[in-house]
């Protein structure tokens, strides 16, 4: 099973998701970014590396969300989601084709990946990134 993280961008209230390329498995469906985790690399290392290569962010993790597994036939992955605020720098796509910065409801609208559709139906995530989102909203 392919360990991957994924990152729950709040800004302002609303969510940043991630528009793949035509090029990929999931060919332009949406995100939370993120990537694979290598070797002895931890959780939270792999995220913080991945946003800063896909994005030019550099983010702060806030939380570890529940983790969900899925299967899509040709690859199982375990999908680590963390919440995470914007520390500093300028969005850039540098894997993706677009970008989205979302309400919480807007999220199970849009034409997410199997794995982040899985990850947002748990409860428990759903409610900590409502909860999150509308935090970093009156904060702002």
């Amino acid at each position: 099973m392919i360990q991957v993280t994924c990152a729950i961008i709040a800004e302002d209230g609303k969510i940043l998701l991630a528009q793949n390329r035509a090029d990929t498995d999931h060919a332009f469906q949406w995100e939370f970014p993120g990537g694979k985790i290598y070797g002895n690399e931890s959780e939270e290392a792999c995220i913080v590396r991945e946003i800063r290569e896909e994005l030019e962010i550099e983010v702060a993790i806030i939380q570890r969300l529940a983790p969900v597994e899925f299967d899509y036939g040709h690859k199982q992955i375990c999908l680590i989601p963390f919440l995470c605020s914007v520390k500093s720098g300028t969005l850039a796509l540098n894997d993706h084709l677009n970008s989205k910065w979302c309400e919480p409801e807007e999220l199970l609208k849009m034409d997410l990946s199997d794995a982040d559709r899985a990850l947002l139906e748990e409860t428990n995530n759903w409610r900590l990134l409502e909860e999150y989102a509308r935090k970093k909203q009156d904060n702002s």
